[in-house]
């Protein structure tokens, strides 16, 4: 096939338009005539795009999770009998992950229940199906010290009523399950939980929040979960 400039851009202007994936390194894989023509016709791929009407921001973005997408992951995790509790899945290096936190943004689910209750899933049942063991409870339980999640024991029996009974049936009693996670039983109680007035006051006072989720992932989960993602945080914030 023989490439001009207005075969170029009527076939970015497809290709856009059904939803592939333009972002380079994947177009380069599928598409490297149309990407080598681009370069050759525009200076660079992403002059192309531009010429072509479509916003290279986007194309930066992409892929973009969907719905049908991240249902399709946890459909096809539950076929293979995975733990889909949001500690164990949050714990891999895997797109289900990825999916997980997309889960999170408005536009989508706005919660990892309501993702698994869209894929047909009970979510309160997903919840209480956790192999306790001591290992776990400690595990859970630092995962919330870290995300700054109040740890009294009204506020996880609220939270998380069957972490509260496990942590309970194993230690004898809380603050010895608290003690065991290397948390101070005092210093757990005096924690408080995030408001959205608290994850703006720590954007605004956050220099590089492009590098929130590596550096502050505490503030960066307490966004995405108060939230929904971080444009609508740091909006609220005034950023």
């Amino acid at each position: 096939m023989i490439w001009d400039e207005k075969r170029v851009l009527r076939e970015l202007r497809r290709l856009h338009k059904s939803g592939a994936d333009l972002a380079y390194t994947r177009f380069a894989r599928k598409h490297q005539p149309l990407l080598s023509a681009a370069a050759y016709h525009f200076g660079s791929y992403r002059d192309a795009v531009i010429a072509a009407g479509i916003e290279y921001r986007d194309v930066l973005r992409r892929p973009r999770w969907t719905k049908q997408n991240i249902i399709g992951l946890i459909k096809l995790a539950r076929r293979k009998g995975e733990n889909l509790h949001w500690s164990a899945v949050t714990r891999r290096r895997d797109e289900l992950k990825l999916a997980a936190f997309a889960s999170l943004q408005r536009r989508l689910f706005g919660s990892w229940a309501r993702a698994l209750t869209a894929a047909g899933l009970d979510a309160d049942e997903v919840a209480a199906y956790r192999k306790w063991d001591r290992n776990l409870i400690c595990f859970e339980l630092r995962s919330r010290y870290q995300d700054d999640d109040s740890l009294s024991s009204a506020a996880v029996q609220q939270d998380d009523p069957s972490l509260h009974a496990a942590s309970v049936r194993y230690f004898g009693e809380y603050d010895a399950a608290l003690r065991a996670a290397g948390i101070k039983p005092a210093k757990g109680r005096l924690r408080r939980r995030w408001t959205r007035d608290d994850v703006a006051r720590a954007l605004r006072r956050s220099s590089r929040d492009g590098a929130l989720r590596e550096s502050n992932p505490a503030l960066y989960g307490a966004a995405l979960r108060l939230f929904g993602s971080m444009k609508s945080a740091r909006k609220y914030a005034g950023i």
